[in-house]
């Protein structure tokens, strides 16, 4: 008759403690990856109504983008500006400004001859995909109206005023001009009256 193996004492409790310390650091694995992948989630996105974005901004307007430059972290539009809603935009090309990673909330990626609404902030024109920047739809651009009027036309800047400065001397007076001709006319004369007294005196 073959002999019963005995389990040797501790080793039955043994196995579910080996188990248990496996789960636990295979979940403190995943807590760690998620805290080390937590910086590079994307930008959240905005759920503050439009009515909001636009207290928000210091400056609403839109316009078509001309050109597009990096510049280290931003990303620098040129814009030609259309109609202004709210703000002192002064003239028609205006310069904004966003970061140049998505993750950053930057817009990096508007396209060049498309026009948007822009909502920004501050005197570098600041926007984000968050702050309400978006393509200049029909439908946004009547709830914009509806909130902040029709707003204006972009107006170019005005010129400077033509100044005329006079070069030299003072405009010569008629007196000036004569006195030449005057001093020539006595030196005739003058001259003349020698002739007819050396003449007399020869006589």
């Amino acid at each position: 008759m073959d002999a019963v193996p005995v389990p040797v004492p501790g080793s039955v409790t043994r196995l579910p403690r080996l188990l248990l310390a496996a789960l636990l650091l295979a979940g403190g694995g995943v807590v760690a990856t998620g805290a080390m992948a937590a910086p590079a989630l994307a930008c959240p996105a905005s759920r503050t109504g439009l009515d909001q974005l636009t207290m928000q901004a210091d400056d609403v307007f839109t316009g078509a983008v001309e050109d597009r430059a990096r510049q280290g972290r931003t990303i620098v539009y040129t814009v030609t500006v259309d109609r202004v809603y709210k703000g002192d935009l002064d003239g028609t090309e205006a310069t904004v400004t966003t970061p140049a990673r998505a993750r950053a909330c930057g817009l990096p990626d508007l396209r060049t001859g498309t026009d948007y609404v822009f909502f920004t902030q501050g005197a570098d024109l600041e926007t984000t995909s968050t702050a309400g920047t978006a393509p200049a739809a029909a439908t946004l651009l009547r709830r914009v109206e509806r909130l902040l009027g029709e707003g204006h036309p972009a107006t170019p800047p005005t010129p400077p005023e033509a100044t005329f400065t006079l070069v030299g001397e003072q405009p010569t007076s008629f007196e000036r001009v004569a006195a030449p001709g005057a001093a020539l006319v006595i030196a005739g004369l003058l001259g003349l009256l020698l002739v007819a007294g050396l003449s007399r005196r020869r006589a």
